[in-house]
């Protein structure tokens, strides 16, 4: 029975070439799209789910709530773990991880020069860390590898980078951090991290170490530590956040008063709040908040939602697409039907031919859909910039048995119209084609035909807005000129004079047009502490701080309001400050309408707990975007390097204005590096030369707004196209049931103009039904999109307009081809069966 199925199948589909194509094709492409982003999802939500009872850790983050300041750090001080340790039972463990920074590690081999990298992902933890996180170890004890000083872990690759085929257990390397080193023996090496796991790290040293993390453990305001928990598991958490409330007041309080002189009531008024809150470890990633220490990458909850609705409504698209095709074709059908049923056919064995071919067609469609995801999975990866493979989800039964259901699913629903519907009819009806006016059906189609156009329209209206959005910020003023500006890293690896000789020795260097020094370099200038204008009435308020020399100013070039700025040669200038617009009204001196009659030049700001030191106000300058442009413009104090109360050494920059008339080609520009590097080099040999330009720093803050343009791209043309298969296939269909009608037409005097636009005209109305639809949608969801950004391109009327005629256009071309056939075709051929 099965082998007559198929032949019958077969033999219809040969039939209906165009019609079985477009089906098939257009199954396959939603069905790609919808793979493909499955595994995007499935991989963004599945970070942390392979520690062994990850559901019973969870991270210590820290909310604040400050006025109009309202924010939640994902790091906390040393001193919370310590709290939380002694205060709260529930807890079966307490772990922390420091971030130390960027440090130089060397390994010294016997009888050859040493192999030194500059690395970023080196932290520091307790010996308890493998109690709570199950990362897979290749050589050790995870018991005791990190009990004793001067240990280290590290992951299989850097081993292999740093020790080639030796064996690494035992070895040493040197770990350098600014002028402090010391030499830290592996105990144990890790499989490199899984890419879904929100710590990412390449080396963990023991954080019994480092005798600077044991003399500030009281304090609650130094937050580079990411504290971790295990809860029992029948700890009730509501019970535990309570617990978790009550903790700043006890024990904050000592170190607020030690730090800022004030008891914590008058620290942490009425209005304000600051506690503690539990994070499930699973949540890390999609959810991390935006402030404080990050351990690892993190997600965004929101473009997971809209790339997995994107999917799925690409796979329901095509869905709609294969059924409408299947029950417009049915209809021609309906003799077949007849035939059947006077040979003795039951209404049984014609429903389940029906349903068979569906679910054949869907099977084969799945099958393409399969190999076309693998064939795209590496353009895919790139784009997204996820390492995502098909080939171990095939392994996954889950996985099989969920596509066998969908094939099923979708062949059942797609068949089920005209297997039941026709195979009703009475044989005589069925021979004569009487079947009814069919105005049910096409009035379903026609639906279903809006659906697929408001979505792709919507989509289109959406991804134009979201690449307006990427050119409106990559244009946008930030308040100073930041191309051609080299950024020179790992200078805290050198000493002050090593700096000043190495800055120098660039400004001879006649590619060079301005440099100059800075502690953080834009867009990552974040360096918040507390200040407050001079006066016991004043309070303290939070304003970033940047180090800079005079020559840093002077390559900015931001626009000074009042006053001037540092000059290396004025002794006084050692606590001159400059500061921005906004910090100048955060701390009470004014506005810009008031400094002719009351000039914040001459002021004086103070460290909150003491006003023994005072730094003058030398300068204001205007607002100037100095981080991503995701965030409006926040407080600045700019201090001069010789300020010793403020300079820290732990990150040295040289910025380098590049002169374009000598450096114009990439040649020319390697060469220039080469240079620097040998510069840098000749001061310390083995340094890496590690450099970045700004605005491509500043375009990298979006990068992820980039990935995702290209996504939706692909995925709007893929809506499209499939949207435009089913408009042609329905005007193909429409073409066949009216050939008569439109025979009569022309037999009557119908030009062919007439019968071009007769034919167009219908599907015309769908189009401009489904624009009228899509518009508020994609205004609604654009405008909670931007919400997101400081800085928003408007939404302009224009962007509508374009996407309603463009897929007006495109409708018109999809059914053009079917409408001229029609419309030319000789009515004799038409009219001959009458």
């Amino acid at each position: 029975m099965l082998k007559n199925m198929l032949k019958v199948a077969l033999r219809n589909a040969k039939c209906n070439k165009q019609f079985t194509i477009l089906n098939i094709v257009g199954l396959s492409i939603g069905i790609t799209a919808c793979l493909l982003i499955a595994l995007f999802v499935q991989d963004e939500v599945s970070y942390d789910s392979f520690h062994k009872d990850a559901d019973q850790v969870y991270r210590i983050n820290q909310p604040m709530i400050w006025g109009d300041w309202n924010t939640d750090f994902g790091s906390t001080g040393p001193n919370v773990a310590i709290a939380i340790k002694e205060d709260i039972p529930e807890f079966t463990q307490v772990t922390r991880i420091h971030d130390s920074g960027e440090n130089l590690v060397t390994y010294q081999p016997l009888n050859a020069d040493p192999i030194s990298f500059k690395e970023a992902k080196v932290y520091a933890a307790e010996d308890n860390f493998f109690e709570l996180f199950s990362f897979p170890i290749l050589e050790g004890n995870p018991k005791t590898a990190l009990t004793a000083p001067l240990s280290i872990i590290i992951t299989q690759s850097t081993a292999i980078k740093y020790f080639g085929e030796e064996d690494p257990m035992g070895k040493t390397l040197e770990v350098r951090q600014g002028e402090n080193a010391g030499p830290f023996k592996v105990t144990a090496v890790l499989a490199d991290i899984p890419t879904n796991s929100h710590i990412q790290f390449d080396m963990m040293t023991s954080m019994s170490t480092y005798r600077y993390i044991k003399a500030r453990e009281w304090t609650w305001i130094w937050t580079t530590f990411v504290t971790y928990v295990k809860v029992a598991k029948d700890a009730d958490i509501e019970s535990i956040q309570e617990k978790l409330n009550a903790i700043p007041p006890k024990w904050a309080a000592p170190a607020v008063e030690r730090a800022f002189g004030e008891s914590y009531a008058s620290f942490v008024p009425e209005g304000k709040e600051w506690t503690l809150s539990m994070q499930p470890i699973r949540e890390a990633y999609l959810h991390s908040p935006v402030t404080g220490n990050r351990i690892g990458p993190s997600g965004n909850v929101a473009y997971v939602k809209i790339f997995g609705a994107v999917g799925i409504l690409v796979l329901i698209l095509s869905c709609i697409n294969f059924m409408n095709l299947s029950t417009a074709r049915s209809a021609g059908r309906a003799k077949e039907v007849g035939v059947r049923k006077v040979l003795g056919s039951g209404r049984k064995s014609i429903a389940n031919q029906f349903i068979f071919e569906s679910i054949m067609f869907a099977a084969v469609g799945t099958t393409i859909a399969l190999i076309l995801c693998e064939l795209c999975i590496n353009s895919f990866n790139t784009i997204a910039n996820k390492n995502l493979s098909l080939y171990q989800e095939l392994q996954n039964p889950f996985f099989a048995v969920t596509l066998v259901v969908f094939i099923i699913g979708l062949g059942f629903i797609a068949g089920s119209y005209p297997a039941f519907y026709l195979s009703s009819f009475k044989p005589i009806n069925a021979l004569k084609g009487k079947l009814g006016n069919g105005f049910k059906g096409k009035g379903i189609r026609n639906a279903l035909v809006v659906f697929q156009f408001t979505v792709s329209i919507t989509l289109i209206i959406s991804t134009t807005f979201v690449r307006q959005q990427i050119n409106y910020i990559a244009n946008y003023d930030i308040g100073f000129e930041d191309e051609n500006i080299l950024q020179i890293h790992n200078l805290e690896l050198l000493n002050r004079s090593s700096i000043e000789t190495f800055q120098n020795r660039l400004a001879q260097n006649p590619a060079f047009t301005q440099i100059g020094y800075s502690d953080l370099v834009a867009p990552n200038i974040f360096n918040e502490d507390k200040y407050k204008a001079e006066g016991p009435e004043n309070t303290p308020v939070s304003i970033n701080r940047l180090i800079v020399d005079e020559d840093y100013l002077d390559l900015l070039s931001p626009q000074f309001i009042v006053g001037r700025n540092f000059d290396d040669t004025r002794a006084s200038d050692k606590y001159a400050i400059v500061l921005n617009e906004s910090a100048v009204k955060l701390l009470g001196f004014g506005s810009k309408e008031s400094y002719d009659k009351d000039s914040p030049i001459g002021k004086h700001v103070t460290f909150p707990t003491s006003e023994t030191i005072k730094f003058e106000v030398i300068g204001v300058v205007e607002d100037f975007n100095y981080n991503s442009l995701r965030m409006a413009i926040s407080p600045l104090m700019i201090a001069h390097k010789t300020n010793d109360e403020l300079y820290n050494i732990g990150t040295s920059y040289i910025s380098a204005r590049i002169n374009p008339n000598m450096v114009g080609s990439g040649e020319q520009l390697r060469q220039l590096l080469d240079e620097v590097q040998a510069e840098l080099r000749s001061l310390k040999p083995g340094l890496p030369f590690q450099y970045s330009f700004m605005d491509q720093d500043f375009e990298s803050s979006f990068r992820t707004e980039q990935q995702m343009i290209q996504v939706l791209n692909v995925f709007t043309v893929m809506a499209l196209s499939i949207a435009c298969l089913g408009l042609f296939g329905l005007a193909a269909f429409t073409s066949e049931q009216r050939t008569k009608e439109l025979g009569v037409r022309k037999v009557l005097g119908a030009s062919v103009k007439d019968i071009v636009v007769l034919f167009s005209g219908e599907f015309t109305k769908l189009v401009i039904i489904a624009i009228l639809i899509a518009s508020p949608l994609a205004y609604i969801a654009v405008k909670s999109w931007l919400g997101a950004f400081a800085y928003q391109t408007p939404i302009t009327v224009a962007a509508f307009i374009f996407a309603g005629i463009g897929a007006l256009l495109i409708a018109w071309g999809t059914i053009s081809f079917q409408s001229i056939k029609s419309a030319y075709r000789n009515p004799v051929d038409a009219l001959r069966d009458e």
